[in-house]
């Protein structure tokens, strides 16, 4: 089954729907729902990164696509995305989040700063937030990642992979299955979904889970997301 024909499975997507539907009258009758337009930046990174090492990634708003390849550094494609009235109003938001990128060799930090929450509005305007990334590391270097709310989706990428999403789905290519020595995915509400051989399934529901064990494999995979869910999947896809 082809990622793009998993839309069936978008709980996160439909309990969002149902959410704003609640609040609907809320927002109709207030002024900070007036008609705002998406304003873009992009910037570019890069770190050198050796095979083995790690890459080491937390976002709070945004999507990731991430691609291995053979070529020691990891390379960013940072657009952040406003939702504001005009381009005037846009320009001070794009400040609000900062990017960083920081060490190298055996170890790199990706991180999205935001400003300071209140107490007594804590997520006030971080709505008008996000930061979408393309990034493409060594495909035999490591890669954990603690994601707040974003879609992830990881290709060709042979080292150990630790995921942590808070509501989004995570796609994870798996390049050489009989490399492939543990599989642990868990989604407490959503779907689990693989097209790997020997553990074909196509579930959605309450906390599901997908396990495998290889010994004579030599990559570990291990995904957690809270509300969303899991598609792994084979080079053929």
């Amino acid at each position: 089954m082809k990622p793009g024909n998993r839309a069936k499975f978008r709980l996160r997507s439909l309990c969002i729907i149902v959410h704003t539907s609640s609040f609907l009258c809320v927002l109709c009758g207030s002024a900070s729902a007036a008609r705002a337009d998406e304003f873009t930046k992009t910037a570019r990174y890069s770190a050198r990164l050796f095979s083995y090492g790690t890459l080491m990634i937390e976002t709070r708003t945004g999507d990731l696509h991430i691609e291995g390849w053979d070529e020691p550094r990891v390379e960013v494609e940072a657009e952040k995305a406003v939702w504001a009235g005009s381009e005037a109003r846009a320009k001070p938001l794009f400040e609000r989040v900062q990017i960083e990128l920081a060490g190298q060799d055996k170890e790199v930090h990706l991180r999205t700063r935001y400003p300071g929450r209140s107490l007594r509005r804590p997520f006030r305007g971080e709505s008008k937030l996000s930061v979408n990334f393309h990034i493409k590391m060594p495909y035999d270097a490591n890669l954990k990642i603690k994601c707040v709310d974003g879609d992830v989706r990881i290709l060709g990428v042979t080292g150990q992979e630790q995921l942590f999403v808070n509501y989004g789905d995570v796609e994870v290519n798996v390049p050489d299955v009989y490399r492939l020595r543990s599989l642990s995915a868990h989604a407490w509400i959503g779907y689990v979904q693989s097209d790997l051989h020997g553990l074909s399934q196509d579930s959605a529901g309450l906390r599901q889970k997908l396990s495998f064990w290889n010994s004579t494999g030599n990559q570990d995979i291990s995904v957690h997301v809270r509300l969303g869910g899991v598609f792994v999947f084979s080079d053929g896809q």
